[in-house]
């Protein structure tokens, strides 16, 4: 754990980081700025597709979609990554994109790609509504995802008469090789709070922990959540949240946790 800092907001606040291995230094590194201490435990690491048949398809007919909606900054570096060692250009892109988020379309926009839209509203359902005005039935979309993404933005739009096209462009394993020390760190009271920035991070962390995991252990630890949709599963999987962030970024989850703890 990294030493908890001498001065801000979250000083003397011990923090357990739950993002995928290849985000966590972000958060961290912002949580040691307020003066907290960082627990790291990535849970998962996002990997290509086994098979890439179906996303190469994809690929290859881009110039055929109306729109390539992106939901995560993972499914741009993937999918892009996965275009140029087949050999397309980002000149392939003829439709528009759009993608959930400032990050997401920051991922794009550093290749020279145009967003034509970013909802307001984080998840996929703002996305949509800021679609809305724009669809048409019958354009053909595209929406290169990981593999366990939820399948709500494919079925309402599917539901306006769009033709929807799924590929995985990454897959996400769980990796709990830290979990026996997460978990002494928990058990021996070391964590104050644990940030979960996506619903497949709680899952695997409820997975990962549960040889460890005894009545009351997360008692006196604060459950804090991206947003609603992640803290609904939090609460199916029998943790209780304390903070849900308002606007679905780092950034805001870690505004929310700071409103929440309010100087305790």
């Amino acid at each position: 754990m990294t030493a908890v800092g001498s001065r801000g907001p979250l000083t003397g606040k011990r923090i357990m980081v739950t993002r995928a291995k290849s985000q966590v230094q972000e958060l961290v590194d912002k949580i040691e700025r307020l003066g907290g201490g960082a627990y790291a435990f990535p849970l998962l690491k996002m990997i290509p597709p086994a098979d890439k048949t179906k996303l190469d398809e994809a690929i290859s007919e881009l110039p055929s979609y109306d729109w390539v909606i992106f939901t995560s900054v993972n499914g741009v570096r993937f999918f892009l990554e996965r275009m140029e060692q087949v050999g397309v250009g980002f000149a392939a892109f003829a439709g528009k994109i759009a993608a959930v988020g400032p990050k997401t379309a920051q991922a794009l926009t550093k290749h020279g790609l145009s967003v034509a839209v970013i909802p307001s509203d984080y998840v996929a359902e703002g996305l949509l509504a800021s679609l809305h005005e724009q669809l048409q039935p019958g354009q053909r979309v595209l929406l290169p995802r990981a593999d366990i993404a939820r399948k709500a933005l494919p079925a309402e739009l599917k539901e306006l008469g769009l033709a929807v096209t799924e590929v995985d462009a990454y897959q996400t394993v769980i990796d709990g090789s830290r979990a026996p020390e997460a978990a002494q760190q928990l058990q021996e009271g070391r964590i104050d709070v644990i940030l979960f920035t996506s619903s497949s991070t709680v899952t695997h962390f409820i997975q990962a922990m549960a040889p460890f995991a005894s009545p009351g252990w997360l008692d006196q630890v604060r459950i804090a959540c991206i947003g609603p949709i992640t803290a609904e599963t939090a609460r199916k999987n029998g943790l209780a949240v304390d903070v849900v962030a308002s606007e679905y970024t780092v950034d805001g989850l870690l505004e929310a946790l700071l409103e929440n703890l309010g100087g305790n």
